[in-house]
């Protein structure tokens, strides 16, 4: 049995955060989406296709020396149902296929153990997915976000099929969005055969910046206390915080678990690292506070910032005084605008969300939900109200 993980997106939805690296590679909970479905289905099969299409050097560049894994290309991107197709020839006889940008538990495994299986989640608003029609404890229909769901099972992206699938997807017509859907074959094989299912507890999709807020807040919850770098004897380390050797924790500081704290980190003096937050390696924070975020390699949060429920990308400046805002005024939900369309996150508190090597000027406020492109300059006193694109200069 193989497993197949479909990561050829361009990822628009998640600008600007796969502006440099494909979405499956963007980090959560400390190391990239696409590893947890890796390890959990590693020890239940032969060989792991990753199908790769958007930035797929930075896939050959990371898997080059895994003997266990193969990389097939889908170029150019047309559908899901087009990239499993891409696999076909490395498939004898079964498959488990499953969403790059989603992260699923251990229940993966017990799917392994079917013949015939679709993974499943339970939830209490069906209408926004692809909701299964049961019978007994078989799958027998489909339906794309109905307005009377026929249960409360809903697709999670992740299928264990037999060789014949791959006839059902040969036939798949492009959708109205020009795409090879691989949910359209989905019907027609539930017609044919009988399809078992697997709930699962754990489901983190992440196909919006703000999902990965949340899918870390969880993950993160999995950490166990382990102090391993220096940390000042003025420091405060409360609860399940890790902090990695090589790291140095400064006077005054205060970590609030669970927090994971990577090699390299300069964190403090007078410095505040509450709840869910991941800085990876190299990150400096200084007299400064982050909250519920990520932090990727390489940024500095130096003299006087707050950055609270934000994921921001590698190399990025914040000037002196220099906060995002992650909370409306009027206490209503935070919207963002995702491929010219304004989207309700559904969350009260959500911050910025920021790509590689931008530098922000002082005494800049960056408003909640506000996405900034890599390679972005700032002037100093800006209010950052709007969505600035990649390599725009803010005077």
């Amino acid at each position: 049995m193989k497993a197949i993980i479909l990561a050829a997106g361009n990822g628009t939805r998640m600008s600007p955060l796969a502006e440099e690296k494909p979405k499956p590679l963007l980090k959560v909970g400390g190391k990239p989406i696409i590893e947890y479905n890796i390890d959990n289905i590693r020890e239940k099969v032969d060989e792991v296709i990753i199908v790769a299409g958007y930035r797929k050097e930075k896939l050959f560049d990371k898997y080059e020396d895994d003997k266990d894994i193969k990389i097939v290309v889908q170029d150019p991107p047309e559908g899901t149902a087009d990239a499993a197709l891409k696999a076909e020839k490395h498939i004898e006889d079964s498959a488990v296929i499953m969403n790059g940008d989603d992260i699923y538990g251990e229940d993966i495994k017990e799917l392994c153990n079917h013949e015939r299986a679709f993974l499943v989640s339970e939830t209490d608003e069906p209408e926004k997915y692809g909701v299964f029609e049961k019978k007994d404890d078989k799958i027998v229909g489909i339906q794309e976000k109905p307005a009377n769901p026929p249960s409360n099972l809903v697709n999670v992206g992740c299928f264990k099929v037999c060789k014949n699938f791959f006839e059902h997807l040969k036939k798949v017509e492009r959708s109205e969005r020009g795409e090879y859907e691989i949910t359209d074959a989905m019907q027609e094989y539930m017609d044919e055969e009988e399809i078992g299912f697997v709930k699962t507890d754990t489901w983190y999709p992440c196909s919006y910046p703000w999902q990965l807020l949340k899918a870390n807040k969880e993950l993160l919850k999995e950490k166990n206390r382990s102090i391993e770098g220096k940390v000042h004897e003025s420091a405060t380390i409360k609860g399940d915080v890790v902090v990695e050797e090589g790291a140095v924790i400064k006077e005054n500081t205060v970590i609030q678990g669970p927090a994971l704290i990577k090699k390299g980190c300069e964190v403090g003096p007078m410095t505040h690292i509450r709840p869910s937050t991941v800085l990876e390696e190299n990150v400096k924070v200084s007299k400064s506070e982050v909250k519920n975020s990520v932090i990727l390699e390489g940024t500095a949060i130096p003299h006087f910032n707050y950055v609270g429920d934000s994921y921001v990308c590698k190399n990025v400046n914040f000037g002196a005084g220099t906060i995002t805002a992650n909370l409306r005024n009027d206490h209503s939900t935070v919207k963002v605008k995702v491929k010219g369309e304004i989207i309700d996150t559904g969350m009260k508190k959500v911050g910025a969300f920021i790509g590689s090597n931008t530098k922000i000027g002082v005494n800049c406020s960056i408003n909640p939900g506000v996405k900034i492109g890599s390679d972005v300059k700032t002037n100093s006193h800006i209010r950052i109200d709007r969505n600035v694109k990649k390599g725009e200069v803010l005077k």
